[in-house]
């Protein structure tokens, strides 16, 4: 009896204490990148109203915490430089902010294509693969030798 308890006991402790990596796999991030990417083709560019708001809200933000008084000195400076900074910018035109957005997009296609060529073995420099075995072979190697 009390071996069959400490063996269910270790099972489930297994089970309880394994890493799950799927938020670390590279196939959910790759999932990830594509519904943002996805996204962002889907709603489009802002419009300069959006943009509008956006900034007021910033500004608002920004005013919240120069006048809350949690902060002096440089954090203080760097705050105020920062809402004159924003309240100083133009508006973009709808032309500017189309722009913007197809950058972008292109940017995120870029980024995954050269992801999955850096993945793909068909891409990698078989010069560099042979390096890395050599070095791995000359530790394993080193570490042999080495006295206890």
């Amino acid at each position: 009896m009390n071996k069959k308890f400490l063996l269910t006991i270790l099972t489930l402790s297994a089970f309880l204490l394994a890493d799950n990596h799927m938020g670390k796999n590279d196939i959910s991030n790759k999932m990830w990148a594509k519904v943002k990417m996805d996204l962002a083709e889907l709603k489009g560019p802002p419009s300069v109203s959006e943009v509008e708001a956006n900034k007021s809200a910033k500004l608002a933000d920004l005013d919240l915490l120069i006048d809350s008084g949690n902060y002096e000195g440089r954090v203080l400076q760097r705050l105020i430089m920062m809402r004159e900074k924003i309240a100083n910018t133009e508006t973009p035109s709808q032309e500017q902010i189309n722009q913007r957005h197809q950058r972008k997009l292109r940017m995120m296609k870029m980024k995954m294509r050269s992801k999955v060529r850096m993945m793909d073995r068909k891409f990698r420099n078989p010069k560099r693969d042979g390096e890395m075995r050599e070095r791995e072979r000359w530790e394993a190697r080193k570490y042999k030798k080495r006295p206890n």
